[in-house]
């Protein structure tokens, strides 16, 4: 773990310098709470990618697939591990930050961490998949965020990788999130734990609850967006009429 908090550290000091020689132009134009949401957004990048790679590495795995409650991988753990440092991070962000971002968002960071620890601990491994493949959505969200804070937000991009996030966010973090929460809950409800220590089973299924309602939440918001961001594009169509 600690190793993986130096190797973000590193990438969260990085990433300023980075900007400010790759797209110096952009960057320099950047208010400072611009830049604050630019850095944050890059290093949320990293992280989604790097989760969406490794997890969809292990999504057919055998060992985890075949039983879902003690089914061990050591090199995905090593992976799991790599991303704590992200985590832990991105708790503390949502912490300084509570004013802003709210309670939803600090639940939704310290859940996480705690997960991560349980199934670096040899327990319900399985669970990383379902859980963790949703940031293949915040992908695209993180690229919306440097979009519109590069002043790019009224441009064909921004809007396709917007439907992109939707769609990915309603099949992922939805739908998959969901389906595989409710046979945890009814497995834990039926006893059927293995050998994991009936607490951290109860607890994620409880995790998969809260999830998914967090996500119903933030699907409303997302919808109002959508309409908005659309909305814009379709007046500035009957304009030119």
């Amino acid at each position: 773990m600690l190793i993986s908090w130096a190797l973000h550290v590193a990438l969260v000091k990085l990433i300023p310098q980075m900007s400010k020689h790759l797209v110096p132009t952009v960057y320099a134009k950047m208010s400072k709470e611009d830049k604050r949401l630019w850095k944050t957004s890059l290093v949320g990048l990293v992280h989604t990618i790097y989760d969406s790679w490794f997890i969809l590495k292990y999504f057919n795995d055998a060992a985890l697939n075949s039983n879902r409650m003690d089914g061990f991988n050591r090199e995905f753990e090593f992976y799991l591990a790599l991303a704590m440092g992200y985590y832990a991070w991105d708790l503390t962000v949502c912490i300084s930050n509570f004013k802003s971002y709210g309670p939803m968002y600090l639940i939704h960071a310290a859940l996480g961490v705690f997960g991560i620890l349980v199934m670096t601990s040899r327990q319900l491994q399985f669970y990383a998949i379902p859980y963790l493949l949703p940031e293949m959505s915040s992908v695209f969200l993180n690229i919306r965020h440097l979009l519109k804070v590069s002043g790019l937000s009224n441009t064909l991009a921004y809007k396709i990788n917007f439907l992109l996030f939707v769609v990915a966010f309603i099949f992922i973090r939805i739908g998959f999130e969901m389906y595989h929460s409710a046979l945890l809950v009814v497995a834990v409800f039926q006893g059927n734990t293995g050998k994991a220590f009936y607490p951290f089973a109860v607890y994620f299924a409880a995790l998969g609850v809260t999830l998914t309602t967090l996500n119903f939440i933030w699907l409303k918001q997302i919808l109002v967006a959508a309409s908005y961001t659309l909305g814009k594009s379709k007046k500035r169509g009957d304009k030119t009429k």
